[in-house]
């Protein structure tokens, strides 16, 4: 599915409740105007709390609406505000405040708050929807520049001169929290936030819980190691070792960045997304670090659990990925994705999981033996995946599932059976019976449409890939772009040259270790 949300994060920063609890003292205003969003001191003024999710739900359409609300004087929800110290803490709005800001600074995530944010370090998807954005605002309201200079040209519409004549009595309503202190804030926020907009469970979990390490260790990947220092607390050398693994993790799974559907290219990141995948993100960091669900995320006092949780995941990662001696280079096609495309959280979870049994058992010589017929099995069988998630449930509960499917197959191809063998064994478990019943006709094969949707050709292209990839030669497995290693296929040893007639790419387990 396509991510839309403009990435509004930089607009308003965030704070520590805690950080401002000094007592205020004054009248709070009950409307934000215009005038008061361009005043330095405000703006400057103005926090998220440290727990609340990111700004970035809204379609660029959405933006454009409440900036058009905003001119044309139209009732908007009001904006719900607490007070304390030199902070005005945004406790529900910070959506409709942002759209605003973003129009007053031309910053829909691509300029210099978010430059400056995200250290210079923004997803190609952020930059995308930023410029759609901006185009659209452009197209349909105007720019903000175009609204200062509209008194002074006569190029400017009549409709832009309308509203600058109300641009300065047309104002957000301010309602305070009058909480004492930051607990029954925070309270607030978190009723406040379960009506319009629920807040996401995982997202609520690691809200709730955002001074443990695993909450800590999904913000720094889900971030590449940017944005809100989440681990600010920590010295200086944690911090820096934090961002770094953040950064080495996202980039594992990120890159090169998911271009738009339909696929056209077996470049693809083995994480789908990288762009709004914190549930996913959670997910891989209690997995790998053997956190249940209902287990208690207790705070992480000096950084050392967090650390540890990514390089935890860093290392687990290594072993389907990168160009580490004992990865097995898995390509995500084949493995993490649809036919149709469409990347499967729990399908990556699923394998992470198989992989790790097979190091455990040192089983990979046996799987990169039969590497070539597993893959086969799978491209075959592509919505096996889908069928057992639409069976046991979607999340954790299909996963074991998913597991067991891949490890049957994997023993069928150990023990000589052939494909048909297989699907006849695993048909007697009520989990995969589907495989009794006949194939659904695939939408690809539905004469009655006249034009290819996207899901149909990305299947397009991802059977050609199973025929004419590039192949691992050892394995004849297929390779992704992020795994290679470049093998002799000579050893030096053994006098191989180093003429490209004795070269050929292969997976870097296949490489390193299977044929050592």
């Amino acid at each position: 599915m396509a991510l839309t949300g403009v990435n509004l994060d930089a607009l308003i920063p965030r704070e520590d409740f805690a950080a401002g609890s000094a007592p205020f003292k004054g009248n709070p205003t009950g409307t934000i105007s215009l005038g008061l969003l361009k005043d330095d001191f405000f703006v400057q003024s103005l926090r998220k709390p440290d727990f609340q999710r990111e700004t970035s739900n809204w379609t660029p359409a959405k933006v454009v609406d409440l900036i058009a609300a905003f001119l044309d004087g139209d009732l908007i929800p009001a904006i719900i505000l607490w007070r304390s110290g030199q902070y005005v803490f945004v406790i529900d709005g910070a959506h409709r405040l942002s759209a605003l800001l973003a129009w007053i600074y031309d910053d829909y995530g691509d300029r210099s708050r978010s430059l400056n944010y995200f250290e210079n370090q923004i997803p190609e998807e952020q930059l995308k929807l930023a410029e759609q954005t901006r185009k659209l605002v452009e197209g349909s309201i105007g720019t903000y520049g175009s609204y200062l200079d509209a008194n002074r040209t006569q190029f400017a519409t009549q409709r832009i001169k309308e509203r600058v004549g109300m641009m300065n009595s047309n104002s957000f309503i301010a309602q305070w929290v009058p909480a004492v202190d930051a607990n029954g804030a925070e309270n607030s926020f978190f009723k406040i936030n379960q009506a319009p907009t629920p807040v996401d469970p995982v997202e609520k979990r690691i809200l709730r819980s955002r001074t443990s390490a695993v909450a800590i260790a999904t913000r720094a990947i889900n971030r590449s190691g940017t944005g809100h220092k989440y681990w600010g607390e920590f010295t200086p050398d944690t911090q820096r070792e934090i961002e770094y693994l953040g950064k080495a993790v996202y980039e594992a799974l990120y890159l090169p960045p998911m271009g738009e559907l339909p696929i056209k290219t077996s470049d693809v990141p083995v994480g789908g997304r990288g762009y709004s995948s914190l549930p996913f993100v959670f997910d891989l960091v209690s997995l790998i670090n053997n956190i249940g669900a209902k287990d208690p995320l207790l705070q992480d006092e000096n950084g050392t659990n967090t650390v540890a949780y990514i390089n935890s995941v860093r290392r687990r990662l290594e072993n389907i990925t990168t160009t580490a001696p004992q990865s097995l280079g898995l390509h995500p096609l084949v493995y993490f994705y649809t036919r149709g495309g469409a990347f499967q959280p729990i399908a990556f979870l699923a394998v992470l999981q198989v992989v790790r049994k097979l190091v455990e058992r040192n089983q990979l010589d046996n799987f990169t033996r039969v590497r070539r017929a597993f893959e086969d099995f799978l491209m075959a069988h592509k919505e096996a995946f889908t069928l057992i998630v639409k069976r046991q449930g979607a999340g954790i509960r299909s996963r074991p599932a998913l597991e067991e499917f891949m490890e049957l197959a994997l023993q069928g191809l150990w023990d000589g059976k052939s494909d048909t063998e297989i699907i006849q064994d695993m048909s007697a478990d009520n989990r995969f019976s589907f495989f009794a019943t006949p194939a659904p006709i695939r939408e690809s094969e539905d004469s009655g449409k006249r034009h290819f949707n996207r899901s149909v050709k990305s299947a397009t292209f991802v059977t050609e890939l199973a025929q004419s990839g590039v192949r691992c030669g050892i394995c004849h497995g297929l390779l992704h772009r992020n795994s290679m290693h470049t093998d002799h296929i000579a050893r030096r040893e053994e006098g191989g040259s180093a003429h490209s007639s004795n070269a050929q790419l292969s997976h870097p387990y296949c490489n390193t270790g299977f044929k050592g």
